[in-house]
């Protein structure tokens, strides 16, 4: 199933959490906050949603500044 990260689309397989496209993705976990379909989902939960053809997911890496 096909489904857009940050903009580009991505293929993964049926039945994947958050946490499965994470995963496949490379990602540190540490300092993201993941959003499906403009709703943010708390990282106890990466495991437990998964994700549907055509969801929209935001990923957004937390940065340093100053």
């Amino acid at each position: 199933m096909t489904i857009n990260v940050n903009n580009q689309l991505q293929s993964i397989t049926e039945n994947s959490s958050i946490e499965t496209l994470l995963e496949q993705l490379d990602m540190i976990t540490n300092g993201i906050a993941v959003a499906i379909n403009n709703e943010v989902i708390s990282k106890e939960k990466w495991d437990q949603i998964f994700l549907d053809d055509k969801d929209q997911v935001t990923i957004i890496q937390a940065t340093q500044g100053g």
